[in-house]
């Protein structure tokens, strides 16, 4: 094989029956021969041959043996290593394929800023990259840390602690989130609200329900519609969007602000306002994915892309698809799968049985809806 080289940029795709990694010139670079494919995440792809699983580089060489369970072994890296799982044991494996035997615990998450949530004797703490105990195990409930903080939760109520364990915010909140953008949703027992990193109450908790901030803003509901506030708790949108419905457990949340847009429910239907809540693109869609690379997939049955003025790119045809990235979209038309460019040509023929987004195999993780 040619020499391994992390910027590639590829997607997994399927036909008849085997995965492989394709390449925007519509060329499999790695061939056909997998049972399942996911995408590249800092320059390792996990695949499964038969029952079992493995990662391999960007040339299809195995760095991870597949001889890992496919069920508990986590599907991308993060933060430079992976979870795996074999019979009993757990390991952690960096992308160099060395591993760390973690079997004395009962359970264990990925890594996040260097440190991994770890479960001993009923009780959750953080070990480091060596797999060293390094915040002792004390809590009922932790999640991985975001901008230098974790929430932590003991006895029924939530805090932040720090990298080393000091608990930076008092455990008093009824339910709490990540800090995002500085900020963190908490519970106050009467309704969510927002925190500093000093654990000042930002914005007063007297919403129903609330997201978490992106680009400066964020979604909370009050009265059963939602609305949007800036970093400040001053509305910038009326609360008249995406009515909850009392026969769903689901809530009906707007989306979060990308690329200056966020997509919102009105009358049953989307549209876009901007980040001074003005409405730029109307409310003529039954579903969208929001705007990422400039395009957002909407759906009015069928689908296609919208660029930021709301002008229809790539025509209303296809049954699904996913977002742009590196100038492709991929596509569904009945039962068979291609991709488009920003111009709305056919780039890839419909006639994949799958197709994934297409990555830059060195990209770390990404938290976002495709």
């Amino acid at each position: 094989m040619g020499m391994e080289k992390r910027d590639k940029i590829l997607a997994p795709a399927l036909v008849r029956g085997k995965w492989g990694y394709i390449n925007k010139a519509c060329d499999f670079e790695i061939p056909l021969q997998f049972d399942r494919a996911f995408g590249f995440y800092e320059g390792l792809a996990k695949v499964v041959l038969g029952e079992k699983c493995g990662f391999i580089n960007t040339v299809g060489e195995f760095v991870i043996p597949p001889i890992f369970d496919i069920d508990g072994s986590y599907n991308f890296f993060n933060d430079g290593f992976v979870k795996l799982k074999l019979e009993e044991k757990s390991f952690i494996a960096n992308t160099d394929g060395e591993e760390i035997d973690v079997s004395k615990f009962e359970e264990i998450y990925g890594f996040s800023e260097g440190l991994a949530a770890v479960k001993t004797n009923g009780k959750w703490g953080y070990i480091n990259k060596l797999g060293e105990m390094v915040i002792p195990p004390k809590y009922s409930t932790t999640y991985e840390f975001q901008e230098g903080l974790a929430e932590v939760e003991l006895n029924g109520k939530w805090g932040y602690i720090d990298k080393i364990g000091n608990e930076i915010i008092s455990l008093k909140y009824t339910d709490a989130s990540e800090f995002s953008e500085g900020l963190a949703r908490v519970e106050f027992g009467n309704g969510y609200g927002f925190i500093d990193k000093r654990g000042n109450e930002t914005i007063p908790g007297k919403y129903e329900h609330a997201s978490i901030f992106s680009e400066g803003r964020v979604a909370v509901a009050k009265d059963k519609y939602w609305g949007y506030l800036d970093s400040q708790g001053n509305p910038i949108t009326e609360f008249k969007y995406n009515e909850e419905s009392p026969f769903h457990y689901v809530l009906n949340e707007p989306q979060a602000f990308s690329e200056g847009l966020a997509a919102v429910q009105f009358s049953n239907k989307y549209g876009f306002i901007n980040s001074d809540g003005i409405e730029v693109i109307p409310f003529k869609f039954s579903m969208t994915h929001g705007f990422k690379d400039g395009f957002a997939f909407v759906v009015n049955s069928l689908g296609g892309f919208i660029n930021s003025d709301g002008d229809e790119v790539v025509p209303l045809r296809y049954w699904e698809a996913k977002r742009f990235s590196y100038g492709l979209a991929p596509v569904k038309f009945e039962k068979k799968w291609g991709a488009v460019n920003t111009d709305g040509d056919e780039v890839i023929p419909v006639s994949l049985d799958y197709l994934g987004i297409f990555r830059k195999c060195s990209s770390p993780f990404e938290r976002i809806k495709e």
